[in-house]
């Protein structure tokens, strides 16, 4: 192995991600990235620790079908079990975002029913073999679509569960990087013809532009994701603070929401809304202007004001102050 070869397995061996023995999937496209990143799960956690799942989205025919056949290859040539899922796409709306959605519940559901050995009692992660040009172009796809330091924040290197998680990503390895270690190790790789066209594609090209006038663009991109993701985590734990002493479905006082900084604010509504429908509610922050112009009981009026923001949210202002619920379904 080279010393460039050894830099990189010590590099991600020290994320902690794939300790000896602890059983873990690999989401395995056919690209370089996630070979590179089965071929070092086989190598630290052990080919019998390692599940290799493929997922057919079903969308892009004959050539999908041989990435599903490459991978299942590489797979016995690493001695590690395989998997292919195959997705049945919705007649419409079957696009990235579908597709994202669909890849990750597989890969999650592949976890929950498989454990090798001994090891059934022990939750199994899921790994995806994303890299620092990965998260530099997640973060310009999300910069120019959705405001706010949450955008520019990236991905995470795990889920707050501990579920899904990145180790390429933690050990900050670029694409070059996994390209070299596949080319040392005699990995073949698949290539998306679709990705040059696509919307990644034509961040590529844009950030290779970028590179271009500054050879630090792309690590300075990276870092700024860093340091945004480090931001939000602050202020998502203040506004944490703010919302704790509320009991779940009882309301916040209003002078409390207003009185605090608005990016902890509006975080603090955004908690409010996924403790009442306990899931995500990503556009619900945009709307606190709005909640706190709300105004019960003006001129006799109703002693409630409501107003739906979103995300199957409901806010109900009351003179006691603000609280979140879901919207009533329309059946």
């Amino acid at each position: 192995m080279s010393a460039a070869a050894g830099d990189l397995r010590d590099r991600v061996a020290a994320t902690g991600l794939l300790p000896a023995g602890a059983p873990v999937v690999v989401g395995c496209s056919g690209g370089r990235d996630s070979l590179c990143l089965l071929d070092l799960a086989a190598a630290l956690a052990g080919a019998d620790a390692v599940l290799a799942v493929h997922v057919h989205h079903g969308l892009r025919d004959r050539d999908a079908d041989r990435d599903a056949v490459h991978v299942a290859a590489q797979a016995r040539r690493l001695g590690v079990a395989a998997r292919v899922l195959r997705l049945a796409p919705p007649a419409t709306g079957a696009g990235a975002a579908w597709a994202r959605d669909a890849r990750r519940a597989a890969l999650l559901a592949a976890a929950e029913r498989w454990s090798p050995g001994s090891g059934r009692e022990r939750r199994v992660r899921v790994l995806l073999g994303h890299t620092v040009d990965d998260q530099v172009e997640t973060l310009v796809l999300r910069a120019i679509s959705s405001p706010g330091i949450r955008a520019l924040a990236g991905m995470a290197v795990q889920d707050a569960e501990g579920r899904l998680a990145r180790p390429l990503l933690a050990a900050d390895v670029d694409r070059r990087a996994t390209a070299a270690w596949c080319a040392a190790r005699g990995i073949a790789w698949r290539e998306d013809p679709s990705n040059p066209r696509g919307p990644r594609g034509r961040v590529r090209a844009l950030l290779r532009a970028a590179q271009a006038i500054d050879g630090r663009a792309t690590a300075a991109l990276h870092r700024t994701a860093s340091r945004a993701r480090e931001d939000d985590e602050a202020l998502r734990a203040a506004a944490a603070a703010l919302v704790a002493p509320v009991e779940p479905g009882a309301p916040l006082p209003v002078a409390v929401l207003a009185g605090a900084p608005t990016a902890i604010a509006r975080r603090a509504l955004r908690l409010l809304a996924e403790r009442a429908v306990g899931r995500p509610c990503p556009r619900v922050e945009a709307r606190l202007e709005e909640v706190l112009a709300l105004t019960p009981g003006v001129g006799g009026g109703p002693a409630t004001a409501a107003l739906d923001v979103g995300d199957g949210v409901r806010v109900v202002r009351t003179p006691d102050g603000v609280a979140c619920e879901p919207l009533p379904s329309r059946s």
